[in-house]
């Protein structure tokens, strides 16, 4: 899970953990998740906050709010699954979206989603920081998707699933594209291209938040082909995780010229740099398609429903909400940088309001980050009224 530019990364506390080699498979592999049922179709409401997808998730009879992230297996945190009474099967090392080593529980849970219950999930179970829990109490994760052909729509506000994918609307329209798995926890990998003659495969993440975060390797191919257009700067650090903080670094956001998902042909999108393999596909993507993901046939399908744009808008910088709420990072040029809020500034007042770090405060300051055009915000030694700039990358 991951947000960034407006929040530094938030949400990049949860990354996929790796299983250690070894020669035996552990059951909580083989054994769940399952269904009783022959044939699913469900389809429930879908929230989205801070372009994050929400779902609740019925576990001991009680609704629970889980992130909805196909970039992620299942996760809950430590002091849900010890109200819960779950029992641990294994404990695994995990790596976080920073590359800091992480040890978690693993249990199994039954999550029951839209009346249909997943029996005997695998869930990673850690001490989650202050700003999940402020929002989530868990993460429905990718091991689920090989059960049934899975529909995003953001539009409609719905997350469907159905044994049968020509079941769901939005598929006979839809482009259809190769949809490539590489075991536990079967997350979805889809052909993209980056410039002429530079292809590659990205991570189809609706735990980013971004359209494209592109890999270094990726980055170079596209500059290579002469696909990257304009760039853009910043300093400090773009989030944090389960292992702490990302180091504070020169960030780059880039403009491929001509980016491609499968046959579908994006034109000029907006890509973020990170430090590793592989590239990700976010779920900015979803306000302009209706995507299905059918593991079983290997397919996917994207339905257009808006075109471009395709770059964030952006204040041009980011938060740690921390013991206090802090800048962490500016792109130069950007609204905030030409306003002079700096990183180590310590926010005061967001649209009027106190700026705490408080679970209320956290989910204002989101709101303010992602939801409005126009901010005003005061600090330690400044004030300025910010713009966002909406089209940051022309």
């Amino acid at each position: 899970m991951r947000i960034h530019v407006a929040l530094a990364g938030l949400f990049g506390l949860l990354a996929t953990p790796e299983l250690s080699a070894g020669n035996e498979v552990p059951a909580w592999l083989t054994d769940g998740p399952r269904t009783d049922e022959a044939a699913i179709a469900l389809d429930v409401p879908l929230q989205v906050f801070a372009n994050q997808l929400h779902v609740d998730v019925v576990i001991n009879g009680k609704p629970r709010r889980f992130l909805f992230d196909t970039g992620s297996p299942s996760m809950m945190d430590s002091a849900l699954a010890a109200e819960l009474g779950l029992a641990v099967v294994d404990r695994r090392q995990s790596r976080d979206s920073y590359g800091a080593i992480v040890e978690s529980d693993i249990v199994q849970a039954d999550l029951t989603l839209g009346g249909t219950t997943f029996r005997k999930v695998p869930v990673f179970v850690a001490p989650f920081p202050k700003v999940p829990k402020c929002l989530i109490d868990g993460v429905l994760g990718s091991e689920i998707l090989p059960l049934c052909a899975w529909q995003i729509d953001v539009p409609g506000g719905a997350l469907r699933c159905n044994t049968d994918a020509n079941a769901l609307a939005h598929v006979a329209t839809a482009k259809k594209m190769p949809l490539h798995g590489f075991g536990y926890p079967h997350a979805p990998f889809l052909d993209i291209g980056l410039a002429k003659n530079a292809s590659s495969k990205a991570l189809f993440d609706t735990g980013s938040p971004e359209y494209l975060t592109i890999s270094p390797e990726d980055l170079v191919g596209a500059q290579r082909n002469k696909g990257v257009g304009k760039t853009i700067a910043g300093t400090g650090s773009i989030g944090g995780s389960m292992g702490g903080r990302a180091p504070a670094k020169e960030q780059l956001l880039v403009q491929l010229k001509d980016m491609a998902i499968g046959p579908v042909s994006l034109g000029r999108v907006g890509a973020l740099r990170r430090d590793s393999a592989p590239s990700l596909i976010g779920s900015s993507i979803l306000q302009h398609f209706i995507v299905t993901l059918d593991s079983r046939h290997s397919t996917a399908y994207f339905d257009p429903v808006r075109e471009g744009p395709y770059a964030r808008p952006s204040f041009g910088f980011a938060l740690d909400l921390g013991e206090a709420v802090t800048v962490s990072m500016i792109w130069k040029g950007s609204p905030a940088d030409q306003a002079g809020l700096r990183v180590g500034n310590v926010l005061t007042s967001i649209n009027g309001q106190p700026a705490d770090p408080s679970c209320e405060g956290i989910r204002r300051a989101m709101q303010a980050m992602t939801d409005k055009d126009v901010m005003e915000i005061e600090w330690e030694g400044g004030a300025a009224r910010l713009a966002r700039n909406r089209r940051i990358l022309d």
